[in-house]
């Protein structure tokens, strides 16, 4: 069949499998609204499948003039192919008054499905369906959009209102730093301000010797493990945070508590029992009770999940919680051997954990501090390896993917991905409508980093790996991801190209965007400075729009403060009409046992007055107004309300 629709069409690539097609800029849903008289969104509100025909509901122009409230579609006759829709009530985008005679409509229902109509009226209100685009002859119209229906609709919605932003070209730069040289392969890393000056440090964890490199100055960095009193520490993971509200950062290092004592020396504790460093996999820090004290979560060797009390600020022995949080029942996999995710999944205040043992579980926590996995059992993910070993991918992250106001869950299998979305009230796979986040994963997958690396508002994905390359993906919107290294390899250095388990991010030079911290497999803890923000020049007439978009986007860097409640904080940004444009919560990027820090990035692409709402984890919060009409960059630290700390108890809630 040949293509008449879309005379100007470029083909970039014309392929047997459709979903490999390259993202065709030339031909982006923008590109269609401007070839077509009407954009519109419609549901289905009639079957008639004895005549064939179907109505639809206009519920939206979002370009050109369109009069007709409903539209009838009808097949030339009962016996041919009808149209191919989804569930009734589905948004579906429609693309009509096209091709030279103005009377073509092109209309998408989702999983990558084009079809076409021609148009029987003067209103625009009855079409004739003609056909479901053969993906093999049209695949182009992959390199459009080929991934949800009602993102599409929404997208275009978006067009109408000017806040459009679907790149179809990658935006990011980054170059590299070596910290420090392992004479084993790195697993677990840090990035936070150990020393309170500031300034974002790094630390690397390896069986031969975790070592701690300061910033003592503008991005240099010093080895100040012996000074420090570390010398000696080692293992696979490291979380930072203050455990005792005294002010000071502390460490736990495996199953190892570290205090920071007011020199900036670290003291080994005896606070954890000593069963909890044994056969250890990985570890985290970790509000599990809600009382602003960080708590360890620990994952064991065929030995499941293990939770530890914080006692507050009484410097006493940590209470062992895995049996009465029910982390030691069957239903949670107490024999099972994985990594783990939390995160706040269904918005309660209560922390949640995804573990990535046997096929998978996403834990919920529910009022009576008790978790059971979401559905009653096991997700169904394949977390095998060619490994003789379990345990040895699905490092995986709860945040803000799919939209930006609900957080999902996105698993790494071996080479693959599953991305479980609350998608439409309730949970999904929507893995196949990710477009190359599902068909171009990288290899030997084992952990992921879910943040805004290219600092254009969506939250990006970071794939660490077994062996090399690691492998990012720039976030599109609606639901669409881009392999950003097919489009531009020249963007990522060669420590992009090695394995790394462990990954950290943060702005370590303070610009503004994030920069991201590997574990090599080979030894070397790198640094990868983002350099995006240097790629962008004042606009022009001859700017892109999405070019002009990323220039004029404003940058808020947040700081969460306080000796309460940071570990496991959440932030909510709130635009005029309440609408929320960025989440993100501190301590859910662990990967394998890897540390974040306290402070985030959010970008925003319009400018005007906002509301940063923060919630610490033991429920405190507040609300700052914010303006985003000034510079590029501002800065916010958000402090716990004077009488908060009062108003907490001293030491944490007994555990169910």
């Amino acid at each position: 069949m040949k293509n008449t629709i879309l005379p100007c069409v470029i083909i970039l690539l014309a392929v047997a499998e459709p979903a490999c097609a390259l993202i065709n800029p030339q031909l982006q849903p923008i590109d269609l609204a401007e070839r077509y008289q009407a954009v519109i969104g419609t549901t289905i509100a009639e079957r008639d499948e004895d005549n064939g025909t179907m109505t639809l509901k206009v519920t939206g122009v979002f370009s050109g003039k369109f009069a007709a409230k409903t539209i009838r579609v009808a097949t030339v006759d009962a016996t041919r192919d009808e149209p191919i829709f989804l569930d009734d009530g589905q948004p579906i985008a429609a693309f009509v008054g096209g091709g030279r005679k103005g009377d073509r409509v092109l209309f998408y229902t989702g999983s990558g499905v084009w079809q076409r109509a021609v148009l029987k009226g003067e209103d625009m209100g009855q079409w004739e369906w003609v056909e479901v685009l053969d993906s093999q002859d049209v695949s182009s119209l992959f390199g459009c959009f080929n991934g949800d229906g009602p993102r599409l609709v929404e997208m275009m919605a978006d067009y109408r209102d000017g806040a459009f932003y679907f790149p179809a070209r990658p935006f990011q730069q980054f170059s590299q730093r070596t910290l420090g040289k392992f004479t084993s392969p790195l697993r677990g890393v840090a990035l936070y301000d150990v020393d309170g000056d500031g300034d974002l440090d790094a630390y690397g964890c390896s069986p031969s010797g975790n070592r701690l490199f300061l910033q003592t100055g503008p991005m240099e960095f010093e080895d100040s493990t012996d000074k420090l009193g570390l010398n000696g520490v080692a293992g696979a993971s490291c979380s930072f945070a203050d455990l005792d509200a005294d002010g000071r950062v502390d460490l736990l290092a495996d199953g190892v508590i570290y205090t920071q004592q007011a020199d900036g020396r670290f003291t080994k504790t005896d606070w954890l029992p000593t069963e909890a460093n044994q056969k250890l996999k990985s570890s985290a820090l970790v509000d599990l009770n809600a009382d602003g004290y960080p708590d360890v979560l620990i994952s064991k060797v065929v030995g499941g999940l293990h939770a530890y009390r914080n006692p507050g600020r009484q410097a006493n022995a940590w209470k062992d919680i895995t049996q009465p949080t029910g982390l030691a029942g069957e239903a949670c996999g107490p024999a099972g051997t994985g990594f783990f995710a939390p995160g706040d999944w269904n918005d309660d205040g209560r922390v949640d954990l995804f573990y990535a043992s046997d096929s998978g579980r996403l834990l919920i926590q529910g009022d009576d501090g008790t978790f059971a996995p979401l559905g009653g059992g096991e997700i169904g993910l394949d977390l095998s390896t060619f490994e003789p070993q379990p345990g040895l991918t699905g490092a995986g992250c709860l945040a803000a993917l799919w939209t930006d106001d609900t957080p999902s869950l996105l698993v790494p299998m071996d080479a693959s991905f599953a991305f479980i979305a609350q998608n439409r009230g309730r949970p999904a796979n929507v893995i196949t409508a990710t477009n190359e986040l599902e068909n171009e994963p990288a290899e030997a997958q084992i952990s992921v980093l879910c943040e805004d690396l290219d600092v254009d508002g969506t939250v990006d994905v970071f794939t660490g790996t077994r062996t090399g390359p690691c492998n990012f993906h720039a976030n599109r919107g609606y639901g669409s991801f881009m392999r950003a290294g097919k489009y531009k390899p020249e963007a990522f250095p060669d420590a992009f190209r090695g394995g790394a388990w462990g990954l950290a991010v943060g702005d370590v030079n303070g610009d503004g965007a994030n920069d991201l911290l590997l574990g090599g497999v080979d030894g070397t803890l790198t640094l990868l400075v983002n350099e995006a923000l240097s790629l962008r020049t004042p606009p022009t007439e001859a700017t892109l729009y999405h070019e002009r978009k990323r220039y004029n986007t404003k940058i808020l860097a947040v700081t969460v403060g306080g000796p309460l409640g940071v570990t496991g904080a959440k932030l909510l940004l709130e635009d005029s009409q309440g609408k929320i444009v960025a989440r993100r919560e501190i301590g859910t990027q662990v990967n394998v046992g890897s540390c974040s820090p306290n402070t985030v990035n959010l970008a925003v692409r319009e400018s005007g007055k906002y509301a940063l709402k923060v919630t610490w984890s033991d429920g405190v919060s507040t609300s700052i107004p914010v303006s985003l009409d000034g510079p590029r960059l501002v800065r916010v630290r958000a402090e716990r309300p004077p009488d908060a700390d009062s108003k907490s108890p001293s030491q944490g809630r007994e555990a169910p």
